[in-house]
């Protein structure tokens, strides 16, 4: 973390020195409650994802009607308790991170921050009557998906969002409950504990 900057005047053979401020983050360090935001106050990265996160949450705020603005209030909440208990992890300051990241491309694409692309449509082969939406964000602060499915005699499901994780080919997201990876015209779904589902991309 470089704090001090050296400007020369080489032509003149004067130099001088600039002190620039770390980054804070929204909440004052001075009262910060326990060894997770005493590390946010003390990392300019971390710091920096904190100052991005805030004005997300207020638009998104914003954008919902009383009782939807309670249960984001209530998530937020919950996923500062989440954060915070990054102080179990071995690598305190990756948990963060990530803790973050999720979180700001959560926001982002809740309140529409960034543009809706267009849907991925997939056909199931080995569950003929289930088709697959896909909608991939590549401008979030991670890439991710949010996707959902229905069958013939069922509603859609409650769209899931996955985060991009790494994998030897192709891209993989993991969401919640499933995972989803896709490659070239394929898809994969598979839930947690059950046989996976094959899709390939509607024409």
């Amino acid at each position: 973390m470089k704090n001090l900057w050296i400007l020369s005047l080489s032509g003149l053979g004067l130099s001088f020195s600039v002190i620039a401020s770390s980054p804070s983050p929204s909440f004052n360090c001075n009262k910060a409650q326990g060894s997770i935001e005493e590390l946010i106050c003390q990392s300019e990265e971390l710091s920096q994802l904190d100052t991005q996160l805030q004005p997300l949450y207020s638009q998104a705020i914003k954008q919902l009607n009383l009782n939807d603005a309670k249960i984001l209030t209530a998530e937020q909440r919950g996923w500062i308790k989440g954060r915070n208990d990054c102080w179990k992890a071995d690598d305190k300051t990756e948990c963060t991170r990530v803790s973050y990241q999720t979180r700001i491309t959560e926001l982002q694409i809740s309140a529409a921050s960034i543009n809706v692309p267009s849907p991925t449509y997939y056909q199931c082969n080995n569950e003929s009557a289930l088709q697959l939406s896909a909608y991939f964000y590549n401008d979030t602060l991670i890439p991710a998906v949010v996707f959902s499915y229905h069958t013939a005699h069922q509603p859609p499901s409650e769209p899931a969002i996955g985060f991009i994780t790494r994998t030897a080919s192709g891209a993989k997201y993991q969401a919640q409950h499933a995972s989803l990876w896709t490659h070239q015209q394929e898809a994969t779904l598979t839930f947690f504990g059950q046989p996976p589902i094959t899709c390939t991309m509607s024409k």
